[in-house]
């Protein structure tokens, strides 16, 4: 009797597992915060990359696409994830993506 109840058990309980394992997680998650202080170092502490930020974007180029040629790797999977977030930031900032 046991081991009809227990075999459906097994299963569902194995389909949740997969689920779980297989599931994108927490790891494409927008840490916002993080890319804010990514795009204030760029546009604020560092001068020679807050130069060129703003003469590329003066001369028309997509605020995201600048700023990810100036972030490491890292950040630029990050703001990649942020994307929407990142555009609204720069918009605020004075930068707005084109559209």
């Amino acid at each position: 009797m046991t081991k009809k109840i227990t075999q459906p058990i097994l299963v569902a309980l194995t389909v949740l597992l997969a689920g779980v394992a297989l599931s994108p997680g927490h790891a494409s998650a927008c840490e916002m915060a993080e890319v804010k202080v990514a795009i204030d170092n760029v546009l604020d502490k560092d001068p020679a990359l807050g130069k060129k930020f703003r003469k590329e974007f003066d001369e028309g180029s997509d605020s995201i696409h600048i700023l990810e040629q100036l972030v490491s790797e890292d950040m630029r999977k990050k703001v990649d994830i942020c994307r929407f977030h990142v555009a609204e930031y720069l918009t605020k900032r004075g930068f707005p993506p084109p559209h």
